[in-house]
């Protein structure tokens, strides 16, 4: 098991420890529960109870800000955003950070499937402009512009490729400084 050294993240002007295992990061709750102001007791209760995260909990040593080492209860990254949004609490600071994550969820999929059907449909109207300039164009012109476009194509497929991986890199609701 590879494991690096406990870091920190500022969030709601309080550090919160996470740690890399295995390429993963396993962030610690209640850091998170004290920067949110909601009563950590309840919700360490919930987590061990509830049938997806209590399967998915770990005990894992970090070293927390007063740098002391010691086990805290933490979640993968990519399950830490989902708790959240279970947490049911008056707090105004979880309500603010809940608004945000159902606003990020309303973008991507708006983005995802209505921004995509508005661009699927511009896609095909440019692509009859494509088609009608080559049923004009004289069999050289219309061979260059054909080579031109095949290079166009792959040069986007590669700058797809390298946006998916700086995405999947940058992808978190938490601020890192």
């Amino acid at each position: 098991m590879n494991k690096q050294v406990s870091k920190f993240l500022e969030f709601n002007g309080k550090n919160l420890v996470f740690l890399a295992v295995d390429g993963q990061y396993w962030i610690a709750l209640k850091p998170i529960c004290e920067a949110l102001n909601v009563n950590w007791a309840r919700q360490h209760t919930n987590l061990i109870a509830d049938p997806i995260f209590g399967q998915l909990y770990a005990e894992q040593h970090m070293v927390g800000a007063d740098g002391k080492v010691r086990k805290m209860v933490s979640l993968p990254e990519k399950w830490v955003y989902g708790w959240l949004i279970s947490i049911q609490s008056a707090s105004p600071e979880l309500n603010q950070y809940k608004k945000l994550c159902y606003e990020v969820l309303a973008d991507y999929f708006h983005g995802a499937i209505t921004g995509r059907k508005e661009l699927l449909s511009a896609k095909a109207k440019a692509q009859a402009e494509i088609d009608a300039a080559m049923n004009s164009l004289s069999p050289e012109m219309a061979l260059r512009f054909e080579k031109a476009t095949k290079q166009v194509n792959q040069v986007n497929a590669k700058l797809r490729a390298l946006d998916g991986e700086v995405l999947q890199e940058e992808r978190t609701l938490f601020t890192q400084d």
